[in-house]
């Protein structure tokens, strides 16, 4: 049995524990070839600006379906500081992760491009390289202090160039590995390029510190929070980039069966404990309702600061509800369907339909944003790297694949519709293309055409009927693919 979350100040002093010993790490690969980025990545230049730059923040939840929360009309979880959020600023209604899954929809955010362009199409089979720009490394240029706690995912542990130091942020803690990740009461975590143990225990661990753990001293959100509340008061006098990139609700793949949880590790059932619902289902509400719950401190920290008049706050989530399958808790057996995380749309976390795309988007910027507004621009992760830019007082970057969406936040300007949305999904045999209404997805290279303006749920393949619009996003699938080969791993 777990306890009650300890204080971050007590698990603080976990994390500064003696690192582990190498063999920890995770297991080397092979040296790739570098290769420049994709598309030419300039750094982004000043504006000609006398206001004092935003704090940025984003917040990144991870495997969030859009309907689990309140403002997406969610009523058996509560998300109290979520549902504040969105009083207090806008929600984006078409906001669409850049990939399926989690390591791709990163690289987008941090570099700007969309799955034909960046690094990383998939989990784990590429990692970041020296010439790439990331979004940390240009707030650092424009002055910013940059720190990242909880789940990078762009990294090979064999290639330090990826590592989240080497791009562009002054703070690291949290989990390097996405698989690393899964894990909720881990052995270790990396705090900048060091391992520091937890007081866990992992009686079997798998590889990158993956398993369950047989002795649970640290909850990891425990000590990332902490880690990040320090960070934030040790730069609350100068402009800083906070990615909070949380990995709840994710589940833990290695260490869901045969537990009543179901891998959604929690330390406290709090409300959901009475519910006559099963054990795992109880566990996942629970651990988004600790979600909310570090939104609301953080809010509430940035205003004992005195700096959240002048912060940008993003919430997100990297992409669809999961496409798992738990306990069935009378109506269904997949967990994202539970508390109806797809809400409804076809499909759900790796898969290109709408419910594996369509995210949350929520957007604070006191003075700038009107509060309880919402915007139904279409827009993909790429676009956040770009308004992150230009809010900051920086010149739009140039090449990358999305474009600011200030205009659009602020009411201040229309903002130019893109042409088109791509995603790439080569280990599903997946990619789709938006077009307007129109969205064409691959399976395997078999296409099939719907219109989401009115099918939403992408029920009525039109292919054979809309030979024209077929085409057209044949072409731009096509034209959008500049992949290259991916290093390989030993």
């Amino acid at each position: 049995m777990v306890h009650r979350p300890l204080l971050f100040a007590t698990v603080l002093a976990i994390a500064s524990a003696l690192p582990l010993p190498s063999g920890a790490q995770k297991p080397s690969r092979t040296k790739a070839t570098t290769r420049t980025a994709p598309r030419s990545a300039r750094r982004a230049t000043p504006r000609a600006n006398t206001e004092p730059p935003p704090n940025i923040v984003i917040f990144l939840s991870d495997d969030l379906g859009i309907g689990e929360i309140g403002p997406w009309g969610q009523q058996d979880i509560e998300t109290p500081n979520i549902d504040r959020l969105a009083r207090d600023g806008m929600m984006l209604t078409e906001m669409r992760s850049s990939a399926a899954v989690c390591g791709p929809a990163r690289c987008s955010l941090m570099t700007g491009y969309h799955n034909g362009h960046c690094r990383l199409d998939d989990n784990d089979n590429d990692y970041l390289r020296t010439g790439d720009v990331t979004l940390a490394r240009r707030l650092k240029a424009r002055g910013y202090a940059t720190g990242l706690f909880g789940k990078w995912g762009l990294s090979w542990d064999s290639q330090p160039e990826s590592w989240p130091n080497a791009q562009g942020f002054d703070a690291f803690f949290g989990y390097r590995d996405q698989l690393h990740a899964h894990n909720y009461f881990p052995e270790y975590l990396i705090d900048n390029a060091d391992s520091a143990r937890t007081g866990n225990v992992v009686a079997t661990p798998g590889p990158m510190g993956t398993g369950r753990a047989t002795v649970r001293s640290a909850y990891a959100p425990d000590l990332i929070g902490a880690k990040a509340f320090t960070w934030v008061r040790a730069n609350a006098k100068k402009p800083f980039f906070l990615y909070w990139a949380t990995n709840l609700p994710h589940i833990n793949n290695e260490g869901a069966r045969g537990f009543d949880d179901g891998g959604y590790e929690t330390t406290d059932l709090g409300p959901y404990a009475p519910k006559p619902w099963p054990a795992a289902k109880k566990s996942y509400a629970a651990q988004v309702r600790r979600l909310d719950q570090d939104l609301g401190h953080l809010r509430a920290l940035l205003d004992s600061l005195g700096v959240a008049k002048n912060t940008l706050l993003i919430f997100l989530s990297d992409n669809g509800a999961t496409m798992l399958k738990g306990a069935d808790d009378g109506q269904t057996n997949f967990i994202g369907r539970w508390f109806n995380g797809t809400l409804n749309y076809r499909g759900f976390k790796g898969d290109l339909y709408e419910g594996g795309l369509r995210v949350p988007g929520i957007v604070a910027w006191p003075g700038r944003v009107k509060a309880g507004s919402t915007s139904a621009v279409r827009a993909d992760f790429t676009d956040v790297h770009a308004t992150v830019v230009e809010a900051a007082g920086l010149k739009a970057p140039a090449g990358i694949d999305g474009r600011s969406l200030v205009a659009a936040l602020t009411a201040k300007g229309a903002v130019n519709e893109r042409d088109y949305f791509v995603w790439f999904s080569p280990d599903r045999n997946q990619s789709a293309v938006l077009l307007g209404g129109w969205k064409g997805v691959w399976m395997r290279d078999t296409l099939h055409v719907f219109n989401v303006t009115s099918d939403p749920g992408e029920t009525k393949d039109l292919v054979l009927i809309e030979p024209d619009v077929a085409r057209r996003l044949t072409e731009i699938r096509a034209r959008e693919d500049k992949r290259v080969e991916h290093p390989k791993a030993p």
